[in-house]
């Protein structure tokens, strides 16, 4: 009767096990990165009776989680991907609407310029044109500034976001440290029984930090997770993890760098091309691919303006007979590019003398010293040159220039022009339209009807001075160099708009496969409690019979 007792007790207790396991379940079906749990029960060793072994009963020996390594890798990956379109897209819209807007971009301010230019030249002795001229003036600079504070925002938050995502990068990458020792605790008080709650917090912590990033994860024999991010950077070795935080670039002050630091080592700089994928990798991106190339060509196009149009105002005379004069101000090629060194040398670089405006790029340039060779490196293309080979670099003159032995400087001669832009001429009888005298002090004096030199100016609107090719043959106007900032962002947000929703919707899928796999059905969960209620009351049922059972043999005894 015993056996029969323990067999119904082993029954009951099996069934008990499945029932708290099931209402485990239905409790977490919410929870993020809860993965469905199920027993796994199996038969009590069986006894020899003479006749042939009888069972014993059954026992659970552990409780299991759904879950596939290959798809949880697959999910982590499409979501790094999905974050870092999603990220990039929202990015670059406001950069892609502010400068193709027709009512905030330069294109229709620097169209409505030209035309008070025409005005002008139509009526040169038009009093009412030429303040209109100096009015719509004032509109194109208003313009350039309005797009390089509004770009100068945006760079200012990012420049936030960044600081923030590392902050949050290094927080998770703590969780699955402090989660990694939990987890060995666990499995040495449970004799090597999977702690699965744990381990789905651990990986939820995972999923997380690969919105932010790039992750590859490693889990070793002793249930320890490794955590690498980016393009390999460690950033959970065992118990301990990294610290991810932002500095000021020292070649570059305005400009935020990340920063890596493990243990009681040194933080050290982490490179761009480490961090891939997404929020952070998305930021990194954008700033290097968009924002900084938008910047610089915005300056490039104002400069290119302003010194055109200066050279051949210069050349002119107003109506009060002024000649000589500068048209727009705050920017022009005698001005030499001024930054510092990351170790702390200042480094002046000037444009070439007699430079010609196309030979000019709206680039960025990295300077370095190697072991005594001074370089230059080509942000846009990567083209690298060597300085005592070549020290004038599109337009540039790097030949004065000195570093120290190992230190870098960025020449940015472009990124802050738009901003510097304005008006010198303030008397509309300044404009110099005629190109001659009209005052006839000079002789042989062309009187105030003369429009030659406005005719010249205007015609600045679609001459060909920008970007000479090979031939030293200029091939762009002022139009169709914002014309291909406008085509460029344009082109690369349409790419992110499609890789965001491609990505969103692989991502989705995985998802989908996941949570057949691991995800809790409320219904099946309710199938199940019915049916270990059936079990329970079953096996209790088997014990209060061998009861019955045994007071029936008593009484007989008795």
């Amino acid at each position: 009767m015993a056996d029969f007792l323990n067999i119904g007790l082993t029954g009951l207790m099996a069934a008990q096990a499945k029932l708290t396991v099931a209402s485990h379940n239905i409790a977490n079906a919410d929870t993020p990165g809860y993965s469905r749990q199920s027993t796994v029960q199996t038969t009590q060793p069986s006894q020899y009776m003479g006749y042939g072994y009888v069972g014993q009963g059954a026992r659970v020996v552990d409780v299991q989680r759904s879950y596939d390594q290959f798809l949880h890798r697959q999910l982590l990956q499409s979501q790094s991907q999905a974050s870092y379109y999603q990220s990039y897209r929202d990015l670059i819209a406001p950069i892609d609407d502010l400068i193709a807007d027709p009512d905030l971009g330069v294109s229709s301010a620097m169209a409505q310029f030209f035309d008070s230019v025409n005005e002008v030249a139509n009526n040169p002795s038009s009093i009412p044109a030429r303040q209109t001229m100096l009015s719509q003036s004032e509109a194109l600079v208003n313009r350039f500034h309005l797009l390089s504070d509004r770009i100068e925002e945006i760079d200012a938050a990012l420049q936030q976001n960044v600081s923030l995502a590392t902050q949050q990068i290094t927080q998770y990458g703590q969780q699955i440290a402090r989660l990694n020792q939990e987890i060995t605790r666990a499995l040495g008080v449970g004799n090597g029984a999977a702690p699965n709650d744990l381990l789905d917090q651990r990986d939820q912590a995972l999923a997380e930090l690969s919105k932010l990033v790039n992750v590859h994860a490693v889990v070793d024999d002793r249930g320890i997770m490794n955590v690498f991010i980016g393009n390999g950077q460690a950033l959970v070795q065992g118990m301990e993890s990294a610290t991810l935080a932002t500095r000021p670039d020292p070649a570059q002050p305005m400009r935020t760098q990340v920063t890596y630091q493990i243990g009681t080592g040194a933080a050290q700089i982490l490179p761009e091309q480490l961090i891939t994928g997404g929020e952070l990798g998305a930021m990194l991106a954008f700033r290097r691919d968009t924002l900084e190339p938008v910047q610089d060509q915005l300056g490039f196009l104002a400069l290119a303006l302003a010194v055109k149009f200066n050279e051949v105002h210069a050349s002119g005379y107003g109506l009060d007979g002024s000649t000589g004069s500068a048209y727009f101000s705050g920017i022009d090629l005698s001005q030499p590019v001024e930054t510092t060194g990351s170790a702390g040398s200042t480094v002046t670089v000037p444009f070439a003398s007699s430079v010609d405006l196309g030979a000019l790029r709206p680039d960025t340039y990295i300077l370095s010293n190697t072991n005594g060779t001074l370089t230059v490196t080509r942000q846009s293309d990567g083209k690298v040159f060597d300085v005592s080979a070549n020290s004038v670099i599109d337009g540039l003159d790097f030949s004065g220039v000195t570093l120290q032995t190992g230190e870098t400087a960025v020449i940015s001669p472009y990124r802050n022009a738009a901003s510097k832009i304005g008006v010198a001429i303030t008397d509309p009888r300044q404009i110099a339209a005629a190109e001659e005298d009209p005052t006839g002090t000079l002789a042989p004096g062309s009187g105030p009807a003369d429009n030659r030199n406005a005719l010249a100016l205007a015609a600045i609107q679609t001459d060909k001075f920008l970007y000479a090719n090979a031939s030293g043959q200029p091939t762009a106007t002022l139009q169709s160099v914002y014309a291909r900032t406008v085509s460029a962002v344009g082109a690369k947000a349409s790419e992110v708009i499609n890789g965001a929703t491609a990505s969103q919707a692989l991502h989705e899928q995985i998802r989908a496969q996941r949570d057949s796999l691991a995800g809790v059905n409320l219904d099946e969960e309710a199938a199940n409690l019915i049916r270990f209620q059936q079990a329970y009351l079953a096996a209790s049922k088997v014990m209060q019979m061998s009861q019955r059972l045994f007071d029936s043999v008593l009484a007989i005894a008795s």
